[in-house]
């Protein structure tokens, strides 16, 4: 059955356009997206259009920050070793290896740890001991820590100093450490609240360079903080972070980065995602490096992620890279398996007739529970919590279109889950075989409570266009709004007047045209629409995004 999608053009102040455009040189069609974006002025306009790094709010209201920097100074100076830990997804890792590298670079000894999905979220007391066995006397730890308060009390009794540098919630009080470096305290006055955390140890970084080159312990020029902005773009994309503000200025500069001079683990993984583009997109991250990154931590051990981040050799980072590929092509056809025995199980039990979505099985692979979650949830359309039971305790990862909070979810019904974390679309728990009914009870009570219709059946065009205005240049034109992601998504425009000169169905599923315009036949491509391959007429209108085809490598749209 073919799902009807209809779309409408936004209302645009399509003077105002024609203003913007003339003043910058640009298309109506490019002038129009830059106005429905808010972005009336050309002043904002050009800000937006070439982002500089030199734009980045400055952090001095940051909460702790500056008792962080000065920490790290002090065992810079009476160079102590230092801990490193990190979450085992791709946030996680890029932040650990951000930290790693620099604080290499400032002359550390370091131990980098991270998280393991198969023994328990976040900072572990196991964890802290291990750090202390091996003489560190300092521990950054990376996009977790905040909720972490056993394992922090026990680095006080071991006299383990501790920084967390982490994005998270905070559900109640501060964890006990030398410093609390977190945008979300209500103390912190640094606006931003949407950086990942890879982005706060850029942050944090910088900070402790200015540190260091004030106490005559480095000098500037010694330490390029540009050359880790790939890591930013990868774990901020992967983290599925706003990219607007400074989010999008920091992971614009890191995909100029990894296009043009990436590190020797960043060039690995391009090339073995056959990424043959000389300009790196945020959809390449999000479709391709990141989920074999993922793959690392879902399936084994993040750190064969993070070695690959700190390759120092060609041949070294292509084997971890190949590894990474191996460990992506049998993530899929788990994943294939437990959305299998999900959707029967939901179909059977009548579940897409409730608010959320609760399935529960056993020894459904863990590793694979988040992007099952996200396939359930892009078919029906509704919240999905997703868990995997093993020796009684499910493990749980839950994800929504924005109907609910998810992280509000599992805090209402947390008198039945063992632990929790997330965010307000992403979030994962634990919780005991016993309890998964009493806990779908609940979600479907606050969703009850809470619900936010949300509908793509009706798309929202930026404007319309005519096959004669598609070309190169507009494409180039339009790629300057990038990078595109979670609140900046790309241009959609109402296309009309298109011949289809072939149309098939690709990798089962989706499809693919081959379409006349006055300046010759482009592609283009469905994902998921393979189903409508057969009322498909010769002439079509559509609803569509513009960009460079590359497998064609002819330029076109």
């Amino acid at each position: 059955m073919v799902r009807a999608v209809t779309w409408s053009v936004k209302s645009s102040d399509l003077e105002a356009a024609r203003l913007l455009g003339e003043k910058l040189g640009l298309k109506e069609a490019t002038a129009v997206c830059l106005v429905n974006r808010g972005l009336l002025s050309p002043e904002a306009a050009q800000l937006f259009l070439e982002p500089r790094l030199s734009h980045l709010q400055l952090p001095g209201d940051m909460a702790d920050l500056e008792k962080g920097v000065a920490r790290v100074v002090e065992a810079v100076a009476r160079r102590e070793r230092v801990g490193v830990f990190g979450d085992y997804d791709v946030d996680g890792v890029t932040s650990s290896a951000l930290m790693t590298l620099f604080l290499r670079r400032v002359g550390l000894e370091t131990h980098t740890a991270l998280a393991d999905r198969f023994s328990g979220y976040g900072l572990t007391v196991a964890a802290v001991e291990d750090f202390a066995s091996r003489g560190c006397t300092l521990l950054i730890a990376t996009d977790c820590g905040t909720g972490d308060m056993e394992a922090t009390k026990r680095a006080c009794e071991l006299n383990l100093d501790v920084v967390v540098v982490d994005h998270h919630q905070v559900k109640g009080n501060h964890p006990p450490v030398h410093a609390f470096v977190n945008p979300q305290r209500s103390d912190c006055g640094f606006p931003d609240k949407t950086l990942a955390a890879v982005g706060l140890a850029f942050y944090f970084a910088a900070a402790v360079k200015t540190g260091l080159v004030r106490k005559k312990l480095a000098l500037r020029h010694e330490i390029d903080m540009r050359a880790f902005l790939e890591l930013v773009a990868l774990g901020t994309v992967a983290d599925v972070m706003p990219l607007l503000g400074n989010n999008r200025t920091l992971v614009r500069h890191g995909l100029q980065n990894m296009s043009h001079s990436p590190s020797e683990g960043v060039q690995a993984l391009l090339k073995i995602a056959r990424i043959r583009s000389a300009k790196v997109r945020s959809d390449h991250i999000a479709y391709q490096l990141a989920p074999r990154l993922n793959a690392a931590g879902r399936l084994e051990n993040a750190k064969h992620a993070l070695d690959l981040l700190l390759a120092r050799g060609r041949k070294e980072a292509e084997k971890l890279a190949s590894k990474l590929d191996k460990l992506s092509q049998e993530r899929r056809l788990l994943e294939a398996a437990v959305l299998e025995k999900a959707r029967d199980q939901i179909e059977k039990r009548g579940l897409e007739t409730r608010r959320v979505i609760v399935v529960a099985g056993q020894g459904w692979h863990r590793g694979v529970l988040g992007i099952v979650a996200a396939r359930l949830v892009e078919h029906y359309k509704r919240p999905v919590y997703v868990i995997g039971i093993e020796d009684g305790v499910g493990t749980g990862s839950a994800r929504s279109r924005g109907q609910l909070n998810l992280h509000e979810s599992l805090v209402f019904a947390s008198e039945a889950l063992l632990r929790f974390g997330g965010h307000r679309e992403a979030a994962g728990f634990s919780v005991r075989d016993e309890e998964v009914e009493n806990l779908a009870r609940l979600l479907e009570e606050f969703a009850q409570a809470s619900w936010s219709e949300v509908s793509d059946e009706n798309i929202e065009c930026d404007c319309k266009l005519t096959a004669s205005e598609l070309n190169a240049q507009l494409v180039e034109e339009l790629g300057r709004l990038g990078p595109f992601g979670a609140q900046n998504p790309e241009p959609i425009f109402d296309i009309d007047g298109l011949y289809v000169l072939e149309k098939k169905v690709v990798g089962k599923e989706h499809l693919k045209l081959k379409l006349k315009t006055p300046s010759g036949a482009i592609s283009a491509f469905g994902p998921r629409m393979g189903h409508a391959a057969d009322v498909t007429g010769d002439l079509v209108r559509v609803a569509a995004s513009l960009t460079v085809d590359e497998w064609r490598g002819d330029g076109y749209p």
